[in-house]
């Protein structure tokens, strides 16, 4: 994985602050964000970086629905709830 960016500074137009770039390209369970051509066209060429540094498949997954904020939401509470009859 080529990481000359990493330290890269961008604004995440999903979370609403920046971020370095490295975040960007691990954020879905080590695949890139599905807004990381969005937040980073203008300063990296990701297209090309995408190309060199992923499978295919892994970059298809950058043509999926992002979940509803609610499922998230959802999901997050049953995690929660997990964590704590765990303990």
């Amino acid at each position: 994985m080529e990481q000359k960016f990493d330290t890269r500074q961008g604004y995440c137009r999903k979370l609403g602050h920046h971020l370095a770039f490295k975040y960007c390209r691990e954020e879905h369970n080590g695949l890139p964000c599905l807004k990381i051509r969005d937040c980073w066209f203008d300063g990296i060429d990701i297209d090309k970086f995408l190309q060199q540094n992923y499978q295919q498949d892994e970059i298809d997954h950058l043509h999926s629905s992002p979940q509803p904020k609610i499922g998230t939401i959802i999901e997050l509470i049953l995690q929660a709830r997990k964590n704590i009859d765990y303990l």
